[in-house]
């Protein structure tokens, strides 16, 4: 499971940290190049969905059609959510989760309540991360910024 998508990660730490909400900290992320001019694929889970896609592949030698995803986005989240989670011990984070069961594959992305000591609560801003547990190498984590969009809206290298 991981935050795979630095946009919405931005978004909600700003709500989270700042109290500041959802259409003002969409706005200013797409002022700093976070966020595209029609946000949708990131806010809507649309692009992390694409990307569990891609790890299914690569975890679990899978293909997967992106439609077959439950896919739901933060465009819904209001501050009183952040504030409740926040108040019963628990983070708000947009996950993309991976789980293999005796049944099949389950994939989601979706808003999500982590204990605030859970490793996936403290990454913050435009950053992204992966919790892994593999057999061979337990628990692990990925973590890495995410790309930044030039004032065409492509994404940079920086």
């Amino acid at each position: 499971m991981g935050i795979v998508n630095g946009t919405t990660n931005y978004i909600l730490t700003r709500m989270t940290k700042e109290n500041v909400e959802y259409g003002a900290t969409l706005k200013e992320a797409q002022t700093l190049g976070y966020a595209e001019k029609d946000p949708t694929m990131d806010v809507e889970g649309i692009d992390s969905a694409h990307k569990l896609a891609i790890l299914a592949r690569i975890g679990f030698g899978v293909d997967v059609n992106c439609e077959n995803i439950y896919c739901e986005g933060i465009s819904k989240v209001e501050l009183s959510d952040i504030w409740y989670a926040h108040e019963l011990g628990y983070t708000l984070k947009l996950l993309a989760i991976a789980k293999k069961r005796e049944s099949g594959l389950e994939l989601r992305v979706h808003p999500t309540l982590l204990p605030h000591e859970h490793p996936l609560s403290s990454v913050n801003g435009v950053f992204n991360a992966i919790c892994i547990k593999g057999s061979a190498v337990g628990d692990s984590m990925i973590y890495g910024r995410g790309r930044r969009r030039n004032a065409h809206g492509k994404r940079s290298s920086r």
